[in-house]
């Protein structure tokens, strides 16, 4: 690991940061897990917007975990990188967003988008909202192992998932002595399956020789719905002493089915039944 920064203000920018890792493991049997590289900067502007991008590259490992407790195998390495762009928060209106990519040369890929903005309605009211979305295709994926005549059979197949989380906070100051946080998240998330194929030699030199094309009579494919929130009223009644009531509330449904509707799978979450907690937490500062 090594970082070089620069924090004193120049020309252009208020900070520069560079960093660069390296990692490896291994597992007790002497398999190399992974190695793995990374390197990544990031800028400060003298008008305190910010901005940075990295990469990584991992490269071919060993998945002890490939079969969810069969063998494990070999699995082809990793390239990933992201950039962002941030403002200056300061500002009573400030955003963030990142963008990520990733593919393993093999058939596996992966696009990311997250952003949030940020209000501030005030000194005493600040809100939130947060947006995440991915679309990945994963080439092989386990799917299950099914007991044969000659043997267990591991299935994989290529999946193409889409996921959509929302995200918004509010936290609102009415006291000194009394505040309010509210957090409330919906998600979804729907994956459909392709391609079955079968894990017939884990540790083969050559990728093409790990698996072969397979039938598979069940449905993995899936759609899950949910929606979690936690609401936090903190109350100060005396210096150093504070009383806390939590609310929490979560959702979840699942489909067997793979298509993707944002509109209807939002709708869908509500009628999930709710799980609800209450927790009161009361401290009080002794002065002697």
């Amino acid at each position: 690991w090594l970082q070089i920064k620069d924090e004193t203000p120049g020309r252009f920018f208020r900070t520069v940061r560079f960093n660069v890792n390296q990692w490896s493991n291994w597992n007790f049997g002497g398999d190399r897990r992974n190695l793995g590289f990374n390197v990544n900067a990031h800028f400060r502007l003298l008008s305190s917007w910010g901005f940075g991008t990295g990469a990584t590259k991992n490269t071919d490992g060993f998945d002890d975990r490939l079969t969810r407790g069969g063998p494990g195998g070999l699995v082809p390495g990793t390239t990933n990188a992201w950039a962002y762009v941030e403002s200056d928060d300061r500002k009573p209106v400030s955003f963030y967003f990142e963008q990520g990519v990733f593919a393993d040369g093999k058939g596996s890929h992966d696009s990311s988008q997250w952003a949030r903005t940020t209000i501030r309605a005030g000194t005493a009211l600040t809100l939130g909202f947060e947006l995440e979305v991915s679309r990945r295709r994963t080439a092989q994926q386990w799917v299950s192992n099914v007991t044969t005549d000659s043997g267990v059979q591991h299935v994989f197949g290529a999946v193409d998932r889409t996921t959509v989380g929302l995200g918004t906070r509010l936290n609102y100051t009415m006291t000194p002595t009394l505040s309010l946080q509210i957090y409330a998240r919906p998600f979804v998330s729907s994956g459909a399956y392709e391609s079955f194929q079968e894990l017939v030699d884990p540790r083969a030199a050559a990728f093409e020789d790990r698996y072969r094309t397979t039938s598979y009579a069940g449905s993995p494919d899936f759609n899950v719905h949910s929606f979690q929130t936690t609401n936090v009223l903190r109350w100060e009644y005396r210096p150093g002493s504070a009383l806390f009531v939590v609310w929490q509330q979560g959702r979840d449904g699942f489909q067997s089915r793979g298509d993707f509707d944002l509109g209807r799978d939002i709708g869908r979450m509500f009628d999930a039944p709710a799980r609800n907690t209450v927790l009161v937490k009361i401290s009080r500062w002794l002065d002697f």
